[in-house]
């Protein structure tokens, strides 16, 4: 019997594989909180989006994106119903897309072709774990159920749509259906976390105050105050998460986002606007600049303007593309999203 371990990145299978564990690991490498996520009924298609995006971005090459997708889908494919695959994924919503993609993808097989699929308990973060805490999280694996599956699809599926309308619904059911909020409080709870990160997700669309994002608000109201560099403001968004996950690429490029644009958000402190450094380069620097507000960045977070009117928008949020034909804006008072017809 294969035991196949799965989690979030290198971090996490570093550790776990120093805990000396046995199995194989498998790291599941993918922002999905960045760029396009289609449905992946069609995995060639799939992987070719997904590394299009991340290659557009100089976060990867091109054929190393698909090669890495298609080995790590692969593994997938081999575990047999004699097999165990572990889950290991954190609280975040990083790694709890992850999460449902790859339930998703074994709720389509048969149950008798299924391998045995359990989750680890984790409410921590794996990658700072010492080896010696990995056993009694594996000890205390639980089993995912069907009705696990079932989740995973409808709630990827949510994901994928061309609309945030399913996903809030599918939100708001789960919220009801699933009460408990940590391993720790529920010794059969399998998914306390992914209603948070799903509602975390839907925060990532223009509030209805300003047209900013959860995350670009975060990101200015620590402006707000006076310039920083980009480093002391990167460590200053992750405090407000209640589970960091936004990694510095993606952040670098969210501050970008807010500089180069039509009416700059976001510049440096000689006026100059963010660009982010590309992956393969030394971004040392790029950290250490010191960056401020505009006037008009100054007037976004005190909501006496608007980014989105201003500067428009082409974002992917899942398969959701929020352009100036169509896009959706989030109403924190009223947790629900608003549809902006074309201007």
């Amino acid at each position: 019997m294969l035991t196949l371990h799965l989690t979030n990145g290198d971090s996490a299978a570093s550790a776990l594989a120093r805990s000396g564990l046995p199995g194989d690991i498998v790291s599941w490498r993918d922002v999905l909180h960045d760029g396009p996520v289609p449905p992946d009924d069609d995995l060639s298609v799939f992987h070719r989006v997904r590394a299009e995006f991340l290659a557009g971005r100089g976060w990867s090459n091109l054929m190393a994106a698909i090669t890495d997708f298609e080995q790590r889908d692969a593994r997938l494919d081999d575990v047999t119903a004699g097999d165990e695959v572990v889950l290991w994924f954190e609280p975040d919503l990083y790694d709890q897309l992850q999460l449902i993609q790859i339930l998703a993808r074994f709720e389509r097989r048969a149950p008798s072709e299924r391998p045995r699929l359990t989750i680890v308990p984790a409410d921590c973060y794996l990658g700072l774990l010492l080896p010696e805490k990995f056993a009694p999280l594996y000890a205390a694996r639980r089993e995912i159920t069907p009705e696990d599956l079932v989740h995973g699809r409808v709630t990827w599926r949510a994901f994928t749509s061309s609309t945030p309308d399913e996903l809030l619904a599918v939100t708001n059911r789960l919220d009801r259906e699933v009460t408990a909020r940590t391993y720790t409080s529920d010794d059969l709870v399998r998914l306390p976390h992914l209603v948070a990160a799903l509602r975390r997700q839907l925060e990532e669309y223009p509030d209805t105050d300003a047209g900013l994002s959860r995350s670009e608000r975060q990101l200015c109201e620590a402006l707000s105050p006076g310039a920083i560099t980009l480093g002391k403001l990167y460590a200053a968004h992750q405090v407000t998460e209640s589970w960091v996950w936004l990694g510095d690429v993606s952040f670098a490029w969210y501050a970008e986002r807010l500089s180069d644009c039509a009416h700059p958000i976001v510049v440096h402190t000689n006026g100059s606007r963010v660009i982010a450094p590309l992956r393969d380069t030394d971004g040392r620097a790029f950290w250490e600049r010191t960056v401020q507000l505009t006037s008009f960045g100054q007037d976004v977070v005190r909501a006496r303007a608007d980014a989105v009117r201003a500067n428009g928008i082409d974002r992917w949020i899942g398969g959701t593309h929020c352009t100036q034909a169509q896009y959706w804006r989030w109403d924190a008072r009223t947790q629900h999203t608003e549809l902006v017809p074309g201007t």
